[in-house]
């Protein structure tokens, strides 16, 4: 058996408490189901501009470009190492070098100096020479 809606004309003007009387207003609730009522809509809402916030705000600041010299130079000695730092076998740990993940977290973070540090330390024990800044 089917419920029909509850109509807004259908509602009593002023609610009633158990007793009869009038309930104070501040205990006074809306109908839980009100015909063309769109409040449902409101978490999917809320949840979209949230998504938007998150993927339209928050990358940009991860994308952003090194500003200093010493980003740069954190920056070269890991593509550096990811250059030449990789080899063709199975062996090879490369790009997941736990040291060089180190230092690149430590550079993302604002660290410079401790992620060149690292670097500069990984490339001479794999006795690399360390380029010169800048190239």
């Amino acid at each position: 058996m089917m419920r029909k809606p509850v109509q807004l004309a259908d509602l009593p003007m002023v609610p009633q408490d158990r007793k009869g009387g009038t309930m104070p207003r501040r205990q006074q609730a809306a109908p839980y189901f009100v015909e063309g009522s769109m409040t449902y809509l409101l978490p999917f809402v809320s949840f979209f501009l949230l998504a938007t916030f998150v993927c339209l705000v928050l990358p940009g600041r991860s994308m952003a470009e090194p500003t200093s010299a010493e980003a740069a130079r954190c920056e070269q000695l890991i593509d550096y190492y990811d250059r030449y730092g990789a080899g063709r076998s199975p062996h090879s740990d490369g790009r997941r070098n736990m040291t060089r993940i180190a230092a690149s977290i430590d550079c993302e973070r604002g660290d410079f100096a401790r992620g060149i540090a690292e670097m500069e330390a990984l490339l001479l024990a794999r006795k690399f020479t360390i380029p010169p800044a800048g190239n």
